[in-house]
């Protein structure tokens, strides 16, 4: 399962996005900026969140 979220706000350390979703499955999504940098997503556009189920 594939999820959107957009740029919503920036806080002291951290990006909050919004899930684009009128039945929303996780809400707000809190990412720590300086992980953002080290992936190289800066430009705080939209993301894509993959959720999966683990195999065991």
């Amino acid at each position: 399962m594939s999820i959107r979220f957009t740029f919503e706000k920036e806080t002291k350390g951290a990006v909050r996005y919004k899930e684009a979703s009128d039945q929303p499955i996780v809400g707000t999504l809190y990412l720590k900026k300086a992980r953002l940098k080290e992936l190289g997503l800066e430009n705080l556009g939209p993301i894509i969140v993959t959720i999966e189920k683990e195999e065991q």
